[in-house]
């Protein structure tokens, strides 16, 4: 059995990352409520402008400003766009110099598509919300508390997330110089910090999100230096039985059933089925065991229409063993 991860609220910054549709923004939600139940002033980063964190909590749209969804509980959504006008507003101090430069039509796309600006400025402001102290300064240092005790940024689909992570080692790799660089560097040098930021893969348990999950793992290995808390698998049929007796006892329960008319043969194929589902999840989550060897927690299905503020707060009780 691989023991549980350093504790998740230990670290300032957790990257939630994995394959679309497997429910980082959830995870993301309820590990931001689990924190708020302990105190924790939590802000969720979103990336690229998404809004789902207001949704979740049936809220109005919080913007770039962000804003309290619940106590305790803000959010944000990072447009690259904006964080990159505010990154170089403020190296540039005047808004004319930065509308000559970037309102040009074609240096704007040069800089954010062949530089890679926008993965890097959208961790800059991870990396500022870090930083961001009571007194409004932005340092890593400082006698006033942070302003957030725990930045959970909810990253983009798989293959995205991974350039945003490696955004940083690639920006130093291109500059090697000069100011992006050393804000590059920062960027890195708190991901690196294994005490103060942590990765967190999300997975359901079927193939492709499974064999997707194994090559990110792999690649952020090869690429970041970072450190990965480990993987939720999230959506996980329940269990039918409750102890291995109980197993041992069906196939004679499920022959009786079948005997006893079509109402109970119904549901005897329905357990069946709810079986297999959960043997196929065994057997994806047992492949992430072998493959990875990191910490997994499973995370059970909720019903869509439960994903909700009360579903997050359910989802955060799941992820109690990790807080």
């Amino acid at each position: 059995m691989t023991p549980p991860p350093t504790p998740l609220l230990n670290h300032r910054v957790v990257v939630v990352v994995g394959k679309g549709g497997v429910g980082k923004s959830v995870i993301s939600g309820g590990l931001a409520v689990a924190a708020s139940r302990r105190g924790k002033r939590t802000v969720v980063a979103e990336m690229n402008g998404a809004e789902t964190m207001a949704a979740l909590f049936d809220a109005e749209p919080v913007g770039y400003a962000g804003g309290e969804l619940a106590p305790l509980v803000h959010a944000m959504s990072i447009r690259p766009a904006d964080a990159i006008e505010e990154y170089l507003l403020r190296m540039l101090r005047f808004r004319i110099l930065y509308d000559v430069v970037f309102g040009n039509r074609f240096i704007g796309p040069f800089m954010n598509g062949v530089m890679g600006l926008s993965d890097l400025i959208s961790m800059g402001k991870v990396m500022d919300l870090e930083w961001n102290r009571t007194d409004g300064s932005h340092s890593a240092d400082g006698d006033a508390p942070h302003t957030w005790d725990l930045v959970v940024v909810d990253a983009p689909a798989t293959g995205h997330g991974l350039s945003l992570l490696s955004s940083p080692q690639a920006m130093m790799d291109i500059t090697r110089v000069g100011p992006l660089f050393n804000n590059a560097r920062m960027i890195r040098d708190l991901l690196a910090d294994r005490a103060r930021a942590s990765v967190l893969l999300v997975t359901l348990a079927e193939d492709m999100p499974v064999t997707e999950t194994i090559e990110l793992a792999r690649k952020l290995e090869e690429r970041v230096d970072v450190g990965v808390a480990g993987v939720i698998v999230n959506g996980v049929p329940p269990a039918l039985f409750p102890t291995d007796a109980a197993a041992a006892r069906w196939p004679e329960l499920a022959a009786r059933g079948r005997e006893i008319g079509s109402l109970a043969a119904a549901a005897v194929q329905d357990a069946e089925r709810l079986l297999r589902d959960r043997q196929r999840a065994d057997g994806h989550i047992e492949r992430l065991r072998s493959e990875l060897g990191l910490p997994l927690l499973e995370v059970p299905l909720l019903n869509r229409r439960d994903l909700d503020a009360e579903g997050l707060a359910t989802i955060g009780q799941h992820l109690e063993p990790w807080l």
